[in-house]
């Protein structure tokens, strides 16, 4: 049953990809879409900049560090200047590139979503890097500013016992610690309002290719001969029998009627689903809101025994 399962799926796999691979051959879509992808790229990078543009100013009515607010936006403008002259130094390649992705789509059409959540990825890069720059910044106060809090309640972390103890700390270190904490307490929302823009934009990202990943995983998994085995002879898939009364009269044999009771789809899909090696989310919600809340990077797609930054 595994086999032919396994087999049913890579000839769908293989049906769907040449289908996808003849639909965008004709009519010479590929070209197509080589040519719609810069105009879109750059359209993409003005909605940036806009966007930077309106958090440099006053975003809904709010105060923020000006000084901090001009070097976040400039410096996120550069890389989205940079991000732009990269797509249009790749533009004559772009037809050549889409053409090999198409082609993949022979091998199946979960080869060709792979190679498309790559390419997002890439075509993503930027905004990537934008989360990483800010997350690691409001990691970096927010660190600062619990150091600082444990400081003015008389506590340190113990790096070797892996836990808070008290501490004595001189009238020098409260004043610096209070000067620093005051400081890291105002330039907090400018750093934050950054980097709960870009987290967004990189959930955004994120979702789309989650999306991919569980159509992939659906395709390899999805045990399609035995939910047709299911659908055409159901008692080839039995989960127990039951017995009708046919004739049950004083003084002569009882007469019995055996029926097979068939699985049901969901248990079909249960028993016989393929193993998977796609990566799912290893983060509970709970786990994961308090990383976005404490800054911490997220990778969705990682797998269990991956190393950790």
């Amino acid at each position: 049953m595994r086999k032919a399962n396994m087999l049913v799926s890579v000839l769908l796999d293989v049906a769907l990809g040449l289908a996808l691979l003849s639909w965008l051959h004709r009519k010479d879509r590929i070209g197509q879409l080589a040519d719609a992808l810069v105009p879109v790229a750059d359209r993409v990078a003005e909605e940036l900049q806009h966007l930077l543009q309106w958090l440099m100013g006053a975003p809904a009515g709010l105060k923020m560090n000006r000084a901090l607010d001009q070097v976040l936006g400039r410096f996120f403008l550069y890389h989205i200047h940079l991000w732009i002259s990269y797509i249009h130094l790749m533009s004559p390649f772009i037809e050549r590139i889409l053409w090999h992705v198409g082609l993949s789509a022979c091998l199946g059409l979960t080869v060709a979503l792979s190679i498309l959540s790559d390419i997002i990825a890439l075509l993503t890069f930027h905004i990537y890097c934008f989360y990483v720059y800010g997350a690691r910044l409001y990691c970096l106060k927010i660190c600062g500013l619990s150091s600082l809090w444990r400081l003015f309640r008389g506590k340190k972390w113990n790096v070797l016992r892996q836990r808070v103890d008290s501490c004595s700390y001189d009238l020098d270190q409260l004043f610096i610690g209070t000067l620093l904490f005051t400081v890291l307490v105002f330039l907090l929302p400018t750093t934050a309002l950054y980097y709960l823009v870009f987290t967004l934009l990189r959930l955004l990202v994120v979702t789309v290719q989650g999306l991919i990943h569980l159509l992939v995983d659906l395709i390899n998994s999805l045990p399609l001969y035995a939910l047709g085995l299911r659908l055409c002879r159901p008692y080839r898939l039995a989960a127990g029998v039951k017995f009708r009364v046919l004739e049950h009269e004083a003084g002569r044999p009882l007469r019995l009627l055996m029926q097979i009771n068939p699985l049901p789809y969901n248990r079909v899909v249960h028993t016989y689903r393929l193993p998977s090696c796609g990566c799912h989310p290893k983060h509970s919600w709970g786990s994961l809101c308090r990383k976005l809340f404490f800054g911490e990077l997220i990778y969705p797609w990682r797998q269990r025994g991956d190393k950790q930054d």
